[in-house]
């Protein structure tokens, strides 16, 4: 197993435990040495930011709609959970709500976004437990936290992550945190930006090659990117803003 991976040297990978990965993979970048990888870093966000402009992708002011909007985007397409999420939102504007109401309502709510019983007793758990500890179903104690003490509160609540946690630190907290997942991860890798697609080893690496100030545009252009153009299976390489720094889109291109 590699363990270290921030070398100042040029290498190359073996091929990693693929898994359910696709073929894709078997197409190895090139790992460059730290410093170079730091600017391609660089100068890759700075492109992708000019072609998708960071967009918010919907995600939520208040950390606590964050929270709900993730765990109803969890296992679905966009369209069924933000359809979802704006139905339960309009119905329990207060989320103390959630304290009173009977699981059967919050599962009629949620049925149409997959996995509703799951969900339900997800949301229905949260709301007790940030009632027990702050008095109120609220994350808004988060904001006195430090990045460490947030996202390690955040990851003892059911459903929640370190991905999941990092989104509402971000989007909701305003934290300068680097959440890691598929698109971003398939982004770096086939950049050559890190060295494995395991997200915990991508979160590590990326954490470290991306500067605080640049981890929301890397995230939210990257998702974009992910899903218009360096897709998983069928990459649309001839139209990609980085194909000048990306070896693997040079190779599929062949």
């Amino acid at each position: 197993m590699m363990s270290i991976f921030l070398v100042d040297s040029l290498w190359s990978l073996n091929v990693p435990n693929l898994g359910r990965q696709n073929e894709y993979q078997l197409i190895l970048p090139r790992i460059h040495s730290l410093r170079t990888r730091k600017k391609r870093a660089a100068i890759s966000i700075a492109r992708l930011k000019a072609r998708y402009h960071s967009p918010t992708l919907n995600n939520k002011s208040d950390p606590l709609d964050e929270l709900v909007f993730i765990l109803l985007s969890q296992m679905t397409n966009s369209v069924s959970y933000e359809r979802v999420y704006d139905r339960v939102k309009s119905v329990i504007p207060d989320w103390n709500q959630l304290l009173k109401l009977p699981l059967s309502t919050i599962e009629n709510l949620i049925l149409d976004a997959g996995l509703f019983r799951h969900r339900a007793t997800r949301l229905k758990q949260i709301a007790v437990r940030l009632n027990q500890d702050f008095g109120t179903v609220s994350l808004d104690s988060l904001f006195d936290y430090d990045d460490e003490r947030a996202q390690s509160y955040l990851m003892s609540l059911p459903g929640i992550g370190m991905k999941s946690a990092k989104c509402i630190l971000m989007y909701s907290l305003g934290r300068q945190v680097l959440p890691v997942d598929t698109h971003s991860a398939r982004v770096a890798y086939r950049l050559g930006l890190v060295a494995s697609y395991e997200h915990s080893l991508v979160d590590k690496e990326l954490s470290v090659i991306v500067p605080p100030e640049l981890r929301f545009d890397y995230h939210v252009n990257a998702i974009a990117h992910g899903r218009a153009i360096c897709r998983a299976r069928r990459p649309r390489c001839e139209r990609c803003v980085l194909l000048s720094l990306c070896q693997f889109g040079r190779k599929f291109k062949q």
